[in-house]
Order: structure tokens, then C-alpha cells, then sequence
């Protein structure tokens, strides 16, 4: 009787993966459990392939189940067609993922607005048909996003993570002095962790890695950091510096904001104060394609025009 490719080819995905299984465990009830099925079901499924193709694929007895030469040849050849045939939807689903869909992610502060507008400016280029939604989280409000499912990644200095989480490092953020453009320090053009004893200091608050950053400095010297005036907000303290209260030690978040405030970013000698900023995601689960695309534009970002933010 001549085959009828037609028919087959309705068919032969499903029959095929109910060989495979067949044929790796050598046992019905066990391969009706790998593709869920009964034990009939795949007995049918096996009998029908077997009429489809013309051929025997298998031997079975009352005590053992093998294959024929034709059913080994079939298993090579099965297993790489439906690798291949996986492959090619996860593709296209990862393509499709690219064209439409939403991105969702968390970031510190100093990131979302030093970082950031360059990474949409190119992402925003290469796929315009996905939807970016930002948050600008501290590290708590971070860690609960990223765990719930809030976001599907954040971006930021905080290190300590839960154990539901992984900390991946991607970069470094740079700390400078900044002050005034006609400070005497600005105009030297360089510091040292020691002049800090000499200054007036504005900082973030307690608890903060900036301000984590600039105490262990400041205790490695041997001084002592007591604030002038404590902010959670950067912004604020770039106002509070170029209204001549004082000098701040954190990264330069955006250099046009600096010059704005008629600000300079004087780098330290003798010691190099940085933070690693990294990637927060869930242990052991994937990012969305849209996500990882944007993760990928970040770091390329990042690597290109960095050093004028001060990452490394």
C-alpha cells in the first residue's frame, strides 16, 4: 500500500515523540508516563507509525521490548528532527518576543537617570514595538519587586541580596568629590580621602551603599564623617552643594546636571572610592527574551559610553 505523505505529515510530530520515548525506556508504561498518556494510547500510537511507515520499528515480547534496524535508524534521525523542530519555535517565540511585548525593570536612582536615557535611546532604535516601564527603587523596594514578580530585573549597588535572588556584578560606579566649580579642590583638579576632614559634607542617608561607600573611606583615614546635612535624594544634595553648604562624595550621576548646578566632579588620588552595580534577578529563572534584549543594550551602553559617567 503507497504511503500517503499527507497523511503523514498530520501525524508523524506526536507519533514521533511517543517513539522516542518508546525507544529510550524500551518499556510502554514507562514512556506512556514520559508523554502523559496511557498505556494503550501509546501502544496505538506506535501501531499506527508502524502502518504509516510500512515498516516494524519495534520487537516486543512478553518479556522485552527492542528496536529493528529500521526503528534505530528512525530514533537518530527522530531525535535530531524534533530537536530541531523545538529549536525553531523557541526562535521564532524569541523573535516574536522582540517585535512586541514589555519590559519591566527596577533601578537605584544614580543608574535610572545617569544610565538609562542613553540605554532607550538605543534600545528604543532597535526595537520600537516594545513597551519599557521603569521604576526607581531603593534596595528593599527592589528585592520585593524583582521576588514578586513586579519587574523582571533590577539594576543597583545592593549587593546583599536574599537567597531568592542572585547578585550578578556587570559594572563598577566611580565615586568623586563634588563641589563648586570655583572651589579651591575643583580648580586643583584632584582630592585626597583626608581633605574630607577639612569639608563641610552632604550626604545620603544611613543604611545607603553611597553612604556606606563614603564611611568606609572616610575609616580607613582615620576621620570620622559627621554630616552637615543627610538627603535621600540626589538632586537635593546638588542643589544643597551649589548653594555653597558643602561638598558630596558619590558618583557623578549625569555630567549635564552637574554643569547645570555649576558643579565640578573632582576624582580622588591615593584611593579609588567605587561601588559594583550589578543585576538582580531570580535564582535560577531565564530572562524574557525582551528583557535579556535590554539587559544586552544596557551593558553595550554601558561599555561605550561609561567612562564619562564614571562606570568601569
Amino acid at each position: 500500500m503507497p504511503l500517503n505523505p499527507e497523511l503523514i505529515s498530520r501525524q508523524i510530530f506526536g507519533h514521533l515523540t511517543t517513539f522516542v520515548a518508546v525507544a529510550e525506556t524500551l518499556n510502554f508504561r514507562r514512556a506512556a508516563e514520559v508523554v502523559g498518556r496511557s498505556q494503550p494510547a501509546v501502544t496505538a500510537q506506535i501501531n499506527q507509525l508502524e502502518e504509516l511507515l510500512g515498516v516494524r520499528l519495534l520487537v516486543r515480547t512478553t518479556r522485552q521490548v527492542r528496536l529493528t534496524s529500521a526503528g534505530a535508524e528512525l530514533l537518530s534521525r527522530a531525535r535530531k528532527l524534533l530537536s530541531e523542530t523545538h529549536r525553531l519555535v523557541s526562535d521564532l517565540q524569541s523573535q516574536a518576543g522582540l517585535v512586541s511585548g514589555q519590559v519591566v525593570a527596577s533601578f537605584s536612582p544614580t543608574i535610572a537617570v545617569s544610565l538609562v536615557p542613553r540605554v532607550l535611546r538605543a534600545f528604543e532604535h532597535e526595537h520600537p514595538g516594545i513597551h519599557v516601564l521603569l521604576r526607581e527603587d531603593l534596595g528593599p523596594e527592589m528585592f520585593a519587586a524583582v521576588q514578586t514578580g513586579g519587574v523582571d530585573f533590577g539594576i543597583g549597588p545592593y549587593a546583599r541580596v536574599p537567597d531568592q535572588l542572585v547578585f550578578q556584578a556587570i559594572f563598577e560606579q566611580e565615586f568623586f568629590l563634588i563641589l563648586p566649580t570655583g572651589h579651591p579642590l575643583a580648580l586643583k583638579g584632584h582630592a585626597r580621602v583626608r581633605d574630607l576632614a577639612d569639608l563641610s559634607i552632604l550626604c545620603s542617608a544611613t543604611g545607603t551603599t553611597a553612604r556606606e561607600v563614603l564611611e568606609d573611606a572616610a575609616r580607613a583615614e582615620g576621620i570620622v564623617i559627621r554630616p552637615k546635612y543627610e538627603t535621600l535624594t540626589y538632586p537635593t544634595l546638588f542643589a544643597l552643594a551649589s548653594a555653597g553648604f558643602g561638598a558630596i562624595v558619590m558618583p557623578t550621576v549625569d555630567p549635564d546636571m552637574l554643569e547645570a548646578f555649576g558643579l565640578k566632579a573632582v576624582p580622588f588620588r591615593g584611593a579609588r572610592l567605587a561601588r559594583p552595580i550589578g543585576m538582580i534577578v531570580r535564582r535560577d529563572e531565564a530572562l524574557a527574551p525582551a528583557a535579556d534584549a535590554f539587559v544586552k543594550t544596557l551593558l553595550l551602553i554601558a561599555e561605550q559610553e561609561g567612562h564619562q559617567l564614571g562606570l568601569a
